[in-house]
């Protein structure tokens, strides 16, 4: 199959099979307070968020203040990122502050519901197809019969399944190495290098410390690494959650789950490894898979 046609047909499943949008696991009691969306001008007032971690938001009608949660969270909403606290951090503070709504962006908040607490996850495994197939978009212009790439670190199979599917989608002849290891850095990078040994061109991992060893082990070789997080843009989320309020709408005890169809999962960032023509067609590709709206679980 030519290049163009298989990149073709992954993006037609991308947006039809896996969607941008599934219900989060468990029932789920959803709280929505919604009043008359308010005309935004210079004179009207606009509604404080609070942003905790990084995320950066432009949406009209908004004041943002950053800072730690006890330092916003006198805001009307606040929004804070999974990567600067913790689920419990955040229900703590929602429980301690009733008259403000919190958003965990980037997590669930399964097992620790609070009436104006909402998560936003992101479906990961849409960011490892779309992971998926850049790798073999750089797999496909490199010489050789049975080009090979790798997923390392923990057992996670859901993700590296969905790596390779987005890389057969691409290239059928590809062969994808799964090298497991535990999750600490030293094995993370060890993992890498035994790939790489084994003939990867590419290394890619789920994230943290461990995706930043592989990816030390891959440039040690010149070889491009790619993570999760390069294909997940939480800002979309946290400014989709904004929007809403500003329109007077707040959700506590549920979880929205963003997906490809959301623009949520895209083209962040690549390796600079990576050719410029390989990665034009990266975010072509990533580019065709936005719209929709998220839905609620």
């Amino acid at each position: 199959m030519r290049l163009g046609a298989a990149l073709g047909l992954l993006l037609l499943v991308l947006a039809a099979g896996c969607g941008g949008v599934q219900h989060s696991a468990g029932t789920t009691t959803t709280t929505a307070t919604t009043t008359a969306a308010p005309t935004v001008s210079a004179a009207t007032p606009r509604l404080r968020v609070g942003v905790v971690g990084n995320l950066s938001i432009d949406v009209p009608g908004t004041v943002v203040q950053r800072g730690t949660l006890d330092q916003v969270s006198d805001a009307q909403l606040v929004l804070v990122s999974a990567s600067a606290a913790t689920l419990a951090e955040v229900a703590a503070a929602a429980r301690a502050n009733p008259s403000t709504h919190y958003a965990l962006i980037g997590a669930a908040t399964k097992g620790n519901r609070v009436g104006n607490l909402v998560g936003a996850v992101l479906r990961d495994d849409e960011a490892a197809r779309l992971a998926g197939v850049v790798a073999g978009l750089v797999a496909a212009g490199e010489p050789g019969a049975t080009p090979r790439i790798a997923w390392v670190g923990p057992q996670e199979r859901k993700l590296a399944g969905a790596y390779a599917r987005g890389a057969r989608s691409v290239l059928g002849r590809i062969v994808v190495l799964r090298q497991w290891s535990r999750s600490i850095p030293s094995r993370c990078k060890e993992a890498a290098l035994t790939a790489i040994g084994r003939g990867a061109l590419v290394v890619a991992a789920h994230d943290g410390m461990c995706a930043s060893a592989a990816a030390a082990a891959a440039h040690e070789h010149n070889l491009p690494a790619l993570r999760l997080d390069d294909f997940e843009l939480p800002a979309v989320a946290a400014e989709f959650i904004a929007r809403e309020a500003v329109g007077g709408v707040f959700r506590g005890r549920e979880d929205l789950v963003f997906g490809a169809a959301t623009g949520v999962i895209g083209v962040r960032r690549l390796d600079p490894r990576i050719p410029v023509a390989t990665a034009v067609r990266a975010r072509a590709a990533a580019q065709q898979l936005s719209g929709g709206r998220p839905a609620s679980g």
